[in-house]
């Protein structure tokens, strides 16, 4: 489905992913799991092994309840577009097929599925469902992911010219709802950034919001022993605890990034200089597109 040229969520990707099946196929079909292989486009990087081991039990004891949402793909194997979790369940619990739903999915569709399939999992945690997130922002802006945050960037820099993208994000963050995407990008997003030691504590429940806060900190060791009493302090507790000496480098592009956000910035300024920070970002937006 595509509105004004541009890709937004369709009700068939959903059905599909929640398991309703409005295409014909076989009651019952089943792939070996050998012949089956994780999707190019699974936001999800991390498994954690005690979960992974619950499911392994369950699936042990009455096997795959859900079929997997796969596509073929060349020499009778099948990309898992949704279900990778299931499918290495299988594995552990020792099946030797799963059950499947087969579909001819373009790589638009395969992408928008596996995000839905994650952002509908209850134990979805920050990392996880920002990058579900941020892939279907890049679907929907037809980018790749790596872009994705500065093009939003740009979106909403330039509004009124971008307004035919901007209606775009409106409805696709619209259908997954709990955030727009303007508060995503500013608030977000920028957990991705974060050194993987501060990742691995959000993955753990840590807040992301106190995240963001310890990985600014430049010294390993220092951000570490944040992070051990990180959980239990608020996050005005770890903003005065961390001081300008020990944030990273990239906190005053940051800072800079948070100013300009405001319109009010820019029109306050004289005449001159205004065209002048609007000529430097026009130059900063196409080196970053490169």
């Amino acid at each position: 489905m595509t509105r004004k040229g541009r890709p937004v969520i369709g009700s068939r990707l959903t059905g599909l992913v929640a398991g309703v099946d409005t295409l014909n196929q076989p009651a019952g079909t089943h792939l070996p799991v050998d012949r089956l292989q994780p999707g190019q486009f699974q936001p999800r990087v991390y498994f954690a092994p005690d979960a992974l081991a619950d499911l392994t039990r369950s699936v042990r004891e009455q096997g795959v309840l859900q079929p997997l949402l796969v596509r073929p793909l060349s020499a009778g194997q099948y990309e898992i577009v949704a279900g990778e979790r299931r499918w290495r369940a299988a594995q552990q619990a020792g099946l030797t097929e799963v059950p499947v739903l087969i579909r001819d999915l373009t790589d638009h569709e395969a992408r928008m599925a596996a995000a839905i399939e994650n952002l509908q999992r209850e134990n979805l945690n920050v990392i996880e469902e920002v990058r579900a997130r941020l892939q279907v922002a890049a679907a929907t802006l037809n980018v790749p992911e790596g872009e994705a945050v500065a093009r939003m960037f740009a979106i909403d820099r330039h509004a009124e010219r971008e307004s035919e993208a901007a209606e775009a994000l409106d409805a696709a963050f619209g259908a997954l709802g709990r955030e727009s995407w303007r508060s995503f990008i500013r608030n977000r997003a920028p957990v991705l950034n974060l050194p993987a030691d501060v990742q691995e504590a959000v993955r753990g429940g840590l807040d992301y919001r106190k995240a963001l806060i310890v990985g600014r900190v430049k010294n390993d060791l220092e951000r570490q022993a944040l992070l051990v009493g990180a959980q239990d302090a608020t996050v005005q507790e770890l903003r005065a605890l961390v001081s300008p000496a020990r944030l990273q480098p990239q906190d005053t592009a940051y800072r800079l990034g948070r100013v300009l956000s405001d319109r009010r910035t820019l029109a306050a300024l004289p005449t001159e200089k205004r065209r002048k920070v609007e000529r430097l970002l026009r130059q900063l937006e196409e080196l970053l597109s490169e």
